[in-house]
């Protein structure tokens, strides 16, 4: 019987994970049902409505301070330094922003890339940013799902992956801010699809990091799992865009963000301590909207929120909410990296199957937000591929206890915080089951192998 179930269970996986799903002996594969088509539609018009209303409803206060960086950069000016009430731009702000500081924490060279935007009214560009991040969004529930299940069962994973993500709230949390998540979404993508082509995969992860420059810690895990070379295009690529940036934006600015913004930022995020904060004086022309909840931009009112709720999914700042620690920023990160790296090491490598490598990825990407110390919950969007994957191991009969594991910690990723800490937590509890399930879908006879 034991041998029995080992055949079984090795079997399935190892034919689902090597060959993919037309290797299932059964041969059912059937055709795109009518949910299959109805559901992204439906999905996309929900998603679509939300994102409509909020961009007249809410401030969208992250979109606010990438519109502002690029009109400091327009003006000449620092997208780093807040400029509100000071000679020689006192209007310029982004209606959040407490601090000496400003809120945009990305490379100069982004910051040139929201020249254009700035250039539009503040309404009509947070349209446009708006409408581009539901394509992204829909564009990488249909590039998942095709990574995880090529061919004729595609269909029902791009239905699959489109309902999850319309019922998931920090897809909703992301649009209600502004975020950029979705574009680094497609950017991870990308880069996992193109993994075999370092160049290629290289200047995805590159533009991804640039974007989100704790995704740096992804890099680690791509080495341990044997993909150096597009880590080292990545490498060269960022050699490359520090001498753009300088040439670009300046050397002084590019001084600031290494020597000033990115270690500020790994302790605080966007914050800061009390004596980082901004005096009075200078909040005075807009202390009435900063009671009031509103934020003045382009002529129009908008609220600052368009609903309260804990917003945070990292570690650092739930181990250590008041004043940030060295041991509390760097631990949790460093313990995940091990965890996934140990995972993805050599030792592993020769048995771990293209499912366990997205896993891994993926796990990965999802730890980079937890272990940030601006890691928020809009950042769990890249959790989202995950969904096509567990689809296709329930559809080959190869899910057990662990995919079971992993699906709970999805759904708490996906529902509304109850708690300050819960996404963090849950983000957590996500990448320990994404990293167990990675080993558990290792073939038998190949783990043996590897004991022996």
């Amino acid at each position: 019987m034991n041998k029995v179930r080992q055949e079984s269970w090795g079997g399935t996986v190892s034919r689902l994970v090597r060959r993919g799903p037309a290797a299932d002996e059964r041969g059912q594969v059937a055709e795109t049902s009518r949910h299959s088509r109805y559901l992204p539609v439906a999905a996309i018009a929900v998603i679509a409505s939300v994102a409509g209303w909020l961009t007249t409803a809410s401030l969208q206060q992250d979109f606010a301070a990438y519109w502002t960086a690029g009109a400091a950069r327009r003006l000449g000016l620092s997208p780093y330094v807040n400029h509100v009430g000071a000679d020689p731009a006192p209007a310029l702000w982004d209606g959040v922003a407490l601090f000496t500081h400003s809120r945009f924490l990305y490379p100069p060279l982004v910051a040139e890339l929201f020249r254009p935007l700035a250039a539009m009214p503040y309404q009509a560009a947070k349209a446009a940013f708006t409408a581009l991040a539901v394509a992204a969004w829909a564009a990488a529930s249909v590039l998942a799902a095709r990574a995880a299940a090529p061919g004729k069962r595609e269909g029902s994973g791009v239905a699959l992956t489109f309902a999850v993500g319309a019922l998931a709230y920090p897809l909703y949390l992301h649009l209600e801010r502004g975020q950029v998540d979705l574009f680094v979404l497609v950017l991870l993508l990308a880069a996992f699809a193109a993994r075999g082509r370092p160049l290629r995969a290289g200047a995805a992860l590159l533009a991804a990091a640039m974007l989100k420059p704790a995704l740096i810690g992804l890099w680690p895990v791509l080495i341990a799992l044997g993909r150096w070379r597009a880590v080292g295009a990545a490498v060269a690529g960022a050699a490359i865009a520090l001498l753009a940036s300088a040439a670009l934006s300046g050397p002084a600015l590019v001084r600031d963000y290494v020597f000033d913004v990115l270690p500020r930022a790994a302790l605080y995020g966007e914050g800061g301590d009390e004596t980082m904060l901004l005096p009075a004086s200078r909040l005075q022309a807009v202390a009435g909207d900063l009671n009031a909840g509103v934020a003045h931009l382009g002529g129009r009112a908008y609220r600052q929120a368009a609903w309260d709720a804990p917003a945070s999914a990292s570690l650092p700042r739930l181990l250590a909410p008041e004043r940030p620690t060295r041991v509390a920023t760097l631990g949790p990160g460093l313990l995940m990296l091990a965890m996934l790296v140990a995972a993805a090491a050599p030792a592993h490598r020769r048995c771990l199957p293209e499912a366990s490598e997205a896993l891994l990825f993926w796990g990965a990407a999802v730890a980079c937000v937890v272990a940030s110390p601006a890691g928020w919950v809009m950042g769990l969007v890249w959790a989202l591929p995950l969904v096509p994957w567990l689809g296709r191991l329930r559809a080959a009969n190869a899910a057990s206890g662990v995919a079971r594991a992993l699906i709970v910690a999805g759904l708490a990723c996906a529902c509304p915080p109850l708690f300050a800490g819960w996404a963090a937590l849950a983000g957590t509890a996500l990448v320990a089951a994404a990293t167990a399930l990675a080993l558990t879908l290792a073939p038998r006879a190949a783990a043996a192998e590897v004991a022996r």
